[in-house]
């Protein structure tokens, strides 16, 4: 009796993993052989090798091509402003003038001198011919003409300088000056700027020099417009290496449509001239986290099945809906585009068309 009982508790679980296994199989060849209808649909994208440019940071600030500190280049009193502050002026246009009454009279009586000079010296010229007056007659009245001229001249170079004008067209700055004031020298009256045409100038680490070309396009962004990107060309390359072991480099922005003004923070891309092909997927098949950056890899499995994994990669610069991989996939590998949220690592997948997809035969964009 003994025995029986035994032999009843061993057969007891016995019987139930059996009928736990036998629940189970069905299932398990349910999942290895379930249709088509049932399996999670994904679309794909291959990793295609794709010619793209790389480009090069720099940051820097804009310069205007002329701009200058409009200062007086003699003393006086100003006795007249021409001109009112962020005005727009003509190369020419008279803004100060400075008391020049002293050097008016000046003037006259020079005139007068010179006039006399002339005379005499013409009188000496034939008397000399008539061997009436002696070649050193002639040479000191050449002389004292000469030197009549030279401080007429000298005057009326005074009497210009004492009517300041803008060397250049442009935009003025504000007022330092006002009506009776007496400048000295050098004394600063105004600024002045020429916006038509501005300079970027940054600089870039010394390796990148080579591959530098004047008539490069360059893309410059400013902080008042951060949904802007401008254009220039570069115009000059310093021939010198800075102690940052860096060289400047000089761009042009010919008539921005937006007021930039000298002095704003630039940064600049800069288009590297040697295309290269790089690894690329569609954006869509990138998933940013803090922890990385992962896509689905989908690979056959059994037969016509494909089981999805996830692999982490490391990415490169995006362009026109491309991201550039650099690190985890190769040429060939299909990647799921669409349809990520619902997949884990090693279920199955069915490949369906993605409307959202970028066609394949898009060119990438080659320049800024």
């Amino acid at each position: 009796m003994n025995n029986k009982k035994i032999t009843s508790l061993v057969l007891i679980p016995v019987a139930v993993i059996a009928v736990v296994m036998m629940s189970r199989a069905p299932s398990q060849a349910q999942s290895a052989d379930a249709p088509a209808s049932a399996l999670t649909k994904v679309a794909l994208g291959a990793v295609q090798l794709r010619p793209a440019n790389v480009y090069f940071a720099g940051v820097g600030e804009l310069e205007a091509a002329s701009q200058v500190q409009v200062s007086a280049e003699a003393g006086g009193r100003v006795t007249l402003i021409n001109f009112e502050s962020g005005r727009q002026v003509k190369a020419g246009e008279v803004l100060v003038k400075l008391n020049d009454a002293p050097e008016q009279a000046e003037q006259l009586r020079l005139q007068a001198q010179v006039r006399n000079a002339e005379i005499i010296r013409k009188r000496v010229t034939g008397l000399v011919r008539e061997n009436a007056a002696t070649q050193e007659q002639l040479d000191n009245a050449r002389a004292a003409h000469d030197m009549a001229l030279g401080e007429l001249k000298k005057v009326q170079a005074l009497i210009a300088q004492k009517t300041i004008r803008a060397p250049f067209a442009g935009v003025l700055g504000i007022r330092q000056v006002n009506e009776g004031q007496y400048l000295n020298v050098g004394d600063r009256i105004v600024s002045l700027v020429n916006t038509q045409v501005l300079y970027v100038n940054f600089s870039l680490d010394e390796q990148l020099s080579r591959r530098l070309v004047v008539g490069q396009t360059v893309g410059v962004l400013i902080d008042a417009y951060p949904d802007r990107v401008f254009k220039a060309r570069i115009s000059a390359v310093d021939p010198m290496i800075g102690r940052s072991r860096t060289v400047q480099v000089q761009a042009t922005l010919e008539s921005p449509d937006a007021p930039l003004k000298p002095g704003m923070y630039a940064s600049v891309k800069v288009a590297d001239t040697e295309v290269a092909d790089v690894l690329t997927v569609p954006e869509t098949a990138v998933a940013y986290t803090a922890y990385g950056d992962t896509v689905f890899l989908a690979r056959p499995d059994q037969g016509a099945t494909l089981v999805v994994k996830r692999v982490a990669v490391k990415i490169g610069q995006r362009q026109d809906g491309w991201v550039q991989i650099q690190e985890g996939l190769h040429e060939g590998d299909q990647v799921v585009t669409s349809g990520q949220l619902k997949l884990s690592d090693g279920m199955a997948v069915q490949a369906t068309d993605d409307t959202l997809a970028l066609p394949a035969s898009k060119p990438p964009v080659t320049g800024i």
